[in-house]
């Protein structure tokens, strides 16, 4: 069974309607019935605006959201095995991980992952399946962190903004021997098996 990993720069249903790289998402699993969505807002603290924008713009799938309590639930393995999709949404990548990490719950995105559950997300969404993240850590700059490492190197999204650019590129002359992605708000990455096997422009 094929895995697959979309990382999603910027854009997509919280910034346009219908936009492109969601059509391309949703076309991956080549199925003709609704697909099962799950949404993760835990990167934005499950913002309900950012929530219901995903809810609008999916509603002829079948969407559904998981809530950082909801994490916790004694089935929730089961209960993402039974997704199509999950869709990681985009804010704090450190604070989202942490969450995950402290509920297992980077264990059952694996897990599901492995099973043919396709994984996608915008800028932290799209971050944190490397090995290595480097991003804000609040207003104290930017520092490095552990990724869920389902992916080699690490990648910068937003990367025409100048300041996160400037940060990354000095990190960047530190990493020997790894595997560095670069996406402007318009760049985005298909993986397949763990292997890049396209970059979607929109």
């Amino acid at each position: 069974m094929d895995r697959h990993i979309l990382a999603i720069s910027g854009g997509g249903f919280s910034e346009e309607d219908k936009a492109y790289i969601d059509e391309y998402l949703l076309k991956i699993p080549r199925k003709r019935e609704p697909l099962k969505i799950g949404f993760l807002a835990t990167a934005s603290h499950d913002a309900e605006g950012y929530i219901n924008k995903f809810y609008d713009a999916f509603q002829t799938e079948q969407p559904s959201h998981l809530t950082i309590k909801d994490l916790e639930s004694p089935n929730i393995q089961e209960v993402v095995n039974t997704l199509d999709l999950v869709y990681v949404g985009g804010g704090n990548t450190q604070y989202m991980l942490e969450i995950w990490k402290k509920t297992n719950f980077d264990m059952v995105l694996k897990r599901a992952y492995r099973n043919g559950v396709i994984l996608a997300g915008i800028s932290a969404g799209a971050m944190c399946w490397f090995e290595t993240c480097y991003s804000e850590k609040t207003d104290q700059g930017y520092e490095e962190f552990e990724g869920l490492g389902i992916l080699k190197g690490s990648l910068c999204p937003h990367y025409n903004d100048e300041e996160r650019r400037m940060a990354f590129d000095n990190w960047a002359t530190t990493q020997t021997n790894r595997t560095l992605y670069t996406l402007e708000d318009n760049e985005n990455l298909h993986f397949k098996n763990e292997q890049l096997i396209a970059k979607i422009i929109t």
